[in-house]
């Protein structure tokens, strides 16, 4: 089984872990204080006049374009959110994009203001003018693109096509390979919940990264770092449990909070009320995780062995509907082994708190 890879931080903008190995990208973080700040907001406000005003007034230079990507021409299969956001950073750090398209009927994205690059429905068109083709489209999507391009010549030697699912293997890129184009993979570990911000977010991101070839590792390395980012590398027999932990971080991470929410909502708080006074306890968690590590991180009743704070838990929950009581003892089970992993807490507490926890007791 292959092992992923790090990349070592040589510059870390914020609270970023892992950054882009050169510190030449053109970055909001390192535009003047002021247009930084209008500049980031403004892709949450929805303001297009703000943000390209601000970077306009950037006094940092433009990012120089990788060597291996100089003079390549992109293209952009699917301009939603993740293909609009890497279209605006590819153009940004000086890199042509040739074309861009999106499904018949859908609204033209503000992407081709960024750009100057006019959007079409034809796949394939746009395919065949790029030299690096990126296949942005939905997950359930991408595989048929993928065939009907290649079916209608789309794809020649020497192309990169690339996808940015976390989930698929590079067996949705075969028919591109057939025709003798390089293949691969780089998926952002990044949650884009909206078009407004996903450029923003996806700047600093840590990418997922799997190669058909070595060929193509070096140019999806490159275009990592054009994109602002780092990368982890992963083999393809791998993506399922990358992926699995991809949505155990972010997916799950909303479940849960949407949990407390609800029990919140039992006390009689609305639930507006209830996720404004939890958020700053997550964010606090997710800092000290960043800073301590998971395990040093750990706090509350299980942390300490308080066993029975936990069984007024599990009494209170017995009150609410079953889905509660089992999801509360399945995140228990799993706390009371980070706890053990800790070795703060006795072999008596460590049982007790285990019998609690256990289905049914």
């Amino acid at each position: 089984m292959a092992r992923t890879h790090v990349i070592e931080p040589t510059w870390n903008p914020g609270r970023f872990k892992f950054t882009a190995a050169h510190t030449t990208a053109l970055s909001i973080q390192r535009t003047p204080k002021q247009d930084a700040k209008a500049a980031a907001g403004a892709f949450e406000a929805g303001g297009e006049q703000v943000y390209t005003e601000a970077m306009k007034r950037s006094k940092t230079n433009p990012k120089r374009v990788p060597a291996v990507l100089a003079g390549k021409n992109v293209t952009v299969l699917g301009a939603g959110k993740v293909g609009g956001a890497v279209a605006s950073l590819l153009k940004h750090a000086g890199i042509r994009i040739t074309a861009m398209t999106t499904r018949r009927g859908e609204p033209v994205s503000s992407t081709e203001a960024r750009t100057g690059t006019p959007t079409t429905t034809d796949n394939a068109a746009a395919a065949r003018a790029g030299d690096i083709v990126f296949v942005t489209t939905n997950d359930e999507s991408i595989a048929d693109v993928v065939d009907v391009v290649a079916a209608e010549g789309g794809f020649r030697p020497g192309q990169l096509v690339v996808h940015m699912s976390g989930a698929l293997s590079l067996s949705a890129l075969a028919p591109a390979q057939k025709e003798g184009a390089l293949i691969g993979c780089i998926h952002p570990l990044q949650s884009f919940a909206l078009v407004e911000g996903a450029q923003e977010r996806m700047r600093g991101s840590v990418f997922g990264l799997t190669s058909g070839s070595p060929e193509a590792g070096t140019l999806l390395k490159a275009l990592v770092e054009a994109l602002g980012g780092s990368f982890v590398e992963v083999a393809d027999e791998d993506k399922p449990l990358y992926h699995a932990a991809a949505v155990l971080a972010s997916n799950y991470l909303v479940a849960i909070e949407d949990a407390a929410i609800r029990l919140l909502a039992q006390t009689g708080l609305d639930e507006r009320t209830a996720l404004r006074s939890l958020l700053p306890l997550a964010r606090a968690t997710l800092d000290n995780i960043e800073s301590l590590g998971t395990t040093a991180a750990l706090t509350g009743p299980i942390a300490r062995g308080d066993h029975e704070t936990v069984q007024s838990h599990l009494h209170a929950l017995g009150r609410l509907s079953a889905d509660e009581l089992r999801l509360y003892r399945a995140l228990g089970s799993c706390t009371l082994a980070l706890a053990e992993r800790r070795g703060d807490l006795d072999d008596e507490t460590i049982a007790k708190l285990r019998e609690s926890l256990r289905e049914g007791s």
